[in-house]
């Protein structure tokens, strides 16, 4: 693959960047009262993503990307109340670069599988902050990452090498200790293809709020609403409207969970579809010392190509293969149905070694189509508080959607 030609500009550009944000911010302050820390993280990956070699083109067409990505960040404590915060990164190739990025013209490898981790640097946040009341009023106003509860609406792809952040203002208020509410307007989504992609950057007049109460010993009960509106991508505009409890309750010596989350979408803004779908997750399970079992159940309804629960502001759910990023299409079976079973938690007689494991069954929400099977798999050992060394194995056995497909991976981080 072409190395990237402007890496060096770029890295040297949001270096510059976040040297004069935190200058600028507070260039009326006196600078004995500015307290500065730094920091930086660097995490290595190896990727290999492999799909039905008979129905790809060329038909040997396996992916592998062995990319390094270094973490840079400052802040500046400018007031009690104030500071600003910039989060620089830059991803760089490191041996073999046989992977797709369709909308990079530089990276793009047609039939090859798709590894989204281009090269390249930027200014993943840049932000002024604001906090009061011992931290229970907290604002930020600028670019940032931003989560929605589990991520499964509003994420910025912690696992991609380029994270997606958003332009806009965030605000959490805690009017009392088992009460949350947030707030965020978000004008412009950067996505984890990069500044160079063609679907890297898109603007929005987009708002959500979620509402959380807490109860002791029973769980966490949310309301929320996502309202977004693109300007340029018109059929990701949609309205969506949810509850969500997570509970965790002490039954003796183990812990009952359950999660149960509902959310209903219309099209919204000048999006020419209509839609009219429902989302529900559903799942029960025990934790027994440090291992979490859980049985699932997850829908995002379909009844046609354009009337489908949508979630364009999410990283992959539904298999590490992340063939299930959005929400699928077969003939006239549409939408999507998910049983799954896992268990997470700690190897048995280790202190740092942990262990995932999920099956998933895939089927349509209309229709009978059988979408097919999938697995995935994962040991991550925390050496110490700033290394961690893992292996990640992704699997999906199809049926009558996609091919067979295995995405796996070796990766270290540190933090400096």
């Amino acid at each position: 693959m072409k190395k990237h030609a402007s890496f060096q500009r770029s890295i040297l550009a949001a270096t510059c960047f976040a040297t004069t944000l935190a200058t600028t911010l507070g260039s009326n302050i006196a600078v004995a009262e500015i307290k500065m820390d730094y920091g930086s993280n660097l995490r290595y990956r190896y990727e290999f993503f492999d799909r039905d070699q008979d129905a790809m083109t060329p038909p040997d067409a396996t992916s592998k990307a062995s990319t390094a990505r270094l973490g840079l960040f400052a802040k500046a404590t400018l007031t009690s109340n104030f500071a600003a915060y910039v989060d620089i990164e830059a991803i760089e190739q490191v041996g073999e670069d046989d992977y797709n990025i369709p909308t990079i013209p530089g990276q793009a490898i047609p039939g090859y599988p798709i590894i989204s981790d281009p090269q390249g640097a930027e200014v993943n946040q840049g932000y002024l902050s604001y906090t009061a009341w011992g931290g229970k009023v907290q604002a930020k106003l600028g670019r940032q990452e931003v989560m929605l509860n589990n991520g499964r609406f509003v994420s910025f792809s912690g696992w991609r090498q380029n994270h997606q952040s958003f332009n806009g203002f965030t605000a959490s208020f805690m009017p009392a200790t088992s009460v949350k509410i947030d707030y965020g307007y978000l004008t412009k989504l950067l996505r984890v293809s990069g500044e160079e992609a063609t679907n890297g950057r898109t603007d929005m007049d987009s708002h959500f709020v979620n509402a959380a109460y807490t109860l002791k010993d029973v769980g966490v009960f949310k309301a929320y609403a996502l309202l977004l509106d693109f300007e340029t991508e018109r059929t990701n505009s949609a309205d969506t409207f949810g509850v969500r409890y997570e509970g965790n309750m002490p039954m003796g010596g183990i812990r009952f969970l359950s999660t149960l989350d509902y959310a209903t979408q219309t099209e919204a803004g000048d999006n020419p579809n209509t839609i009219d779908a429902d989302y529900l997750l559903a799942e029960l399970g025990i934790q027994v010392a440090d291992i979490a079992f859980r049985i699932g159940y997850n829908l995002l309804e379909g009844s046609s190509t354009t009337n489908k629960f949508i979630t364009p502001l999410a990283h992959p759910f539904n298999g590490w293969t992340e063939l299930f990023l959005a929400n699928p299409s077969l003939g006239t079976s549409h939408g999507l149905e998910v049983m799954s079973l896992s268990a997470i938690g700690k190897v048995p007689g280790t202190s740092n070694l942990t262990f995932t494991t999920i099956y998933y069954d895939y089927s349509s929400d209309t229709g009978d189509a059988s979408y097919g099977t999938g697995l995935d798999f994962q040991l991550e050992y925390k050496a110490n508080p700033k290394t961690t060394v893992g292996w990640r194995w992704g699997q999906y056995m199809a049926d009558e959607l996609f091919s067979d497909a295995v995405r796996t991976s070796l990766y270290m981080a540190y933090t400096f």
